[in-house]
C-alpha cells in the first residue's frame, strides 16, 4: 500500500511539473494557415477584384449570389459577434449546473505519506479523524481514502445561488436573441445599402451617355455655326460631373458589398452578387400604438431587465442566508499503513455546524452590495424601457417620413422627365440651346437619385422598424419577393 501510494504522488508531482513549460496551443481557427487563408482571396475570384475597373459582367466568372433571405441567413450562421454570444449563453448555462451541483454531495479521494519524529503525532489524514501512534521512535504513514462531504441545510443559500444563476442563464439567453436580431439587422442594412449604390451606379451611368451624347450634338452644332462656344464648355463640365458620380458610386457600391460581406462573415474583400428587392405595398396598418405594444411582448431587452433584477433579488437572499449557521455532513474512509502507527482501516463521519460570528465586516458588506444591485438593476430596466420606446417611436416616425419623400420624389421625376420631353423638343425645332438640355437632364439625374435613395431608404426604415419592435427580420418586408439578378459588379468608366 504505502509504496503505491507514494508512486502515485510523485506521478502527479511529476505530471504537474511537465506542463509548466507547455503554454496551452491556440486554437486551429487562429492557426498561421488559418489567418492566411482567411485573409486569403482564392484564386478562381482574383481576377474579378484586381484590377477592378476592369471588371465585367460579361468577362466576371461565377460569383456567390445571396437573396435578402440567404444573406441574413447566411450571417446568422457565420458572423462572429453572435458565435460570441452564443458562447456567453453556453458559460452561463454552466454557471447554472455550478449552482445547482451545490445541492449534490461531494464525493472525492485522496492521500496522505509522511514521517516525523516520535515527540509530534502524525497529522491530519482527513476530515474525521487523525493518526494514532503505536510504539516509539519516528512514525512513518501513508494513507488513502475516500471522503464524502453533504451540505444538509444553509437556509435557502444555494436556492438563492441557483435561482441567481439560472435568471442570469436567461438573461444570456435573451441576450443571445438580441444579438441574432441585430445580425439580420445589420445585415439586411447593409444589403440594402449594395442596392441603393448599384441603382446610383446606374442612374450615373446614363447620366454619363447623355452628356456624351449632348455634348457631340453641341460640337456638331457649333461646327455648323448654330451653337455657343459656352454650350460645349457646358456639356463638357456635365460629362465631366457625370463621371465623378459615377466613380463616388462605385466607391460606395465597393463599400457597401465589403460591409455585407463582413457582417456575414466573409472576407470583405470576396465579390458577390444580390437580387433586386421588389418594394412593398405602401398600405399599411402599423400605428405607433400598435408597435409600442408589439415592441412591449417582443423585445429581448425587456426579458432579460426582468431576469437581471430576478439575479440581483437571489443575491440578496443568499447575502442574507450567509449570515445563518450551514450544516453538512462529512465522512471518509481509508486505509493506514506504515511504522509507529495504528495500522488498518479507519473510517469516520460526523455532523458539522458551521456559524460565523466575526468576518470584518465581509457579510455585511456583501449584503449592502447585493442591494445596490437590486437598485442599479432596476434603474437599468427603465433606462431599457425608455431606450425601447425611444427607438420605435424613432422607427416609426422614420417609416412615415420615408415613406412620404418617396411619394413625393416619384412626382419629381415625373415632373422632370416631364420637362425634359419638352426642352428636347423646343431643341430639335431650334428654340433651345444645349445648355438648356444639360440643365433639363441634371434637374433629372438629380430627381432620379432622390427617388432611388427614396425607395431604399423607406425599405431600410421598415428593417429598421421590425428591429426596433422585436420581430424577425422580414416581417414587415414579407410582401417583398425576389426578381431579376443585379449583379454587384463595377462597369467601366466611359
Amino acid at each position: 500500500m504505502k509504496p503505491l501510494i507514494s508512486e502515485l504522488l510523485l506521478c502527479c508531482l511529476f505530471a504537474g511539473c511537465a506542463s509548466w513549460d507547455h503554454p496551452m496551443p491556440l486554437p486551429p481557427e487562429l492557426s498561421e494557415a488559418a489567418v492566411r487563408s482567411r485573409l486569403a482571396i482564392p484564386a478562381a475570384q482574383q481576377d474579378q477584384i484586381a484590377p477592378i475597373l476592369r471588371v465585367s459582367a460579361e468577362s466576371a466568372p461565377e460569383r456567390s449570389k445571396f437573396s435578402l433571405v440567404d444573406a441574413v441567413e447566411y450571417a446568422r450562421r457565420h458572423s462572429p459577434r453572435l458565435q460570441s454570444a452564443r458562447a456567453i449563453f453556453e458559460g452561463a448555462k454552466g454557471q447554472e449546473q455550478v449552482a445547482f451541483a451545490a445541492f449534490l454531495p461531494e464525493v472525492g479521494i485522496a492521500s496522505q505519506a509522511g514521517a516525523n519524529t516520535r515527540n509530534v503525532g502524525p497529522g491530519i489524514p482527513s476530515l474525521t479523524g487523525f493518526l494514532l501512534t503505536s510504539g516509539v521512535g519516528p512514525h512513518q504513514y501513508a494513507q488513502g481514502l475516500g471522503e464524502l462531504q453533504w451540505t444538509v441545510y444553509d437556509f435557502g443559500r444555494r436556492t438563492a445561488r441557483y435561482h441567481q444563476a439560472s435568471a442570469r442563464q436567461r438573461v444570456a439567453e435573451f441576450q443571445l436573441t438580441r444579438a441574432d436580431q441585430t445580425v439580420q439587422f445589420d445585415a439586411a442594412v447593409s444589403y440594402l445599402d449594395i442596392l441603393l449604390a448599384q441603382a446610383s451606379l446606374h442612374v450615373q451611368d446614363d447620366a454619363i451617355r447623355l452628356a456624351k451624347a449632348i455634348l457631340k450634338d453641341a460640337r456638331a452644332r457649333l461646327a455648323g455655326g448654330v451653337a455657343d462656344p459656352d454650350d460645349i464648355l457646358r456639356a463638357e463640365v456635365q460629362l465631366s460631373e457625370s463621371q465623378e458620380g459615377f466613380v463616388r458610386a462605385r466607391e460606395v457600391n465597393l463599400f457597401a458589398i465589403a460591409q455585407l460581406n463582413n457582417v456575414m462573415g466573409r472576407n470583405a474583400a470576396l465579390p458577390l452578387e444580390v437580387f433586386e428587392v421588389d418594394l412593398p405595398s405602401l398600405e399599411s396598418d402599423l400605428s405607433l400604438s400598435k408597435s409600442l405594444a408589439i415592441a412591449a411582448e417582443l423585445r429581448p431587452e425587456i426579458q432579460f431587465a426582468r431576469e437581471a433584477v430576478v439575479a440581483a433579488q437571489e443575491g440578496v437572499a443568499a447575502a442574507e442566508a450567509a449570515f445563518r449557521p450551514n450544516i453538512f455532513v462529512r465522512g471518509s474512509t481509508g486505509l493506514v499503513d506504515g511504522n509507529n502507527v495504528l495500522t488498518g482501516w479507519q473510517n469516520g463521519i460526523g455532523l458539522h455546524l458551521v456559524m460565523p460570528l466575526y468576518t470584518g465586516g465581509r457579510l455585511t458588506g456583501d449584503l449592502h452590495a447585493a442591494k445596490a444591485e437590486v437598485s442599479a438593476a432596476v434603474a437599468d430596466a427603465e433606462v431599457i424601457l425608455n431606450r425601447v420606446s425611444l427607438e420605435v417611436t424613432q422607427a416609426f416616425q422614420a417609416q412615415v417620413a420615408a415613406q412620404q419623400r418617396l411619394e413625393l420624389s416619384r412626382t419629381a421625376v415625373v415632373e422632370a422627365q416631364e420637362n425634359l420631353r419638352l426642352v428636347r423638343v423646343k431643341y430639335q425645332n431650334g428654340n433651345a440651346t444645349p445648355s438648356e438640355i444639360v440643365d433639363a437632364e441634371t434637374i433629372l439625374t438629380r430627381s432620379q437619385q432622390r427617388q432611388k435613395t427614396a425607395l431604399y431608404t423607406y425599405m431600410a426604415t421598415l428593417t429598421r422598424l421590425d428591429y426596433a419592435v422585436g420581430q424577425p427580420q422580414g416581417t414587415i418586408l414579407r410582401q417583398a419577393r425576389l426578381s431579376e439578378t443585379m449583379p454587384a459588379v463595377l462597369p467601366t468608366v466611359r
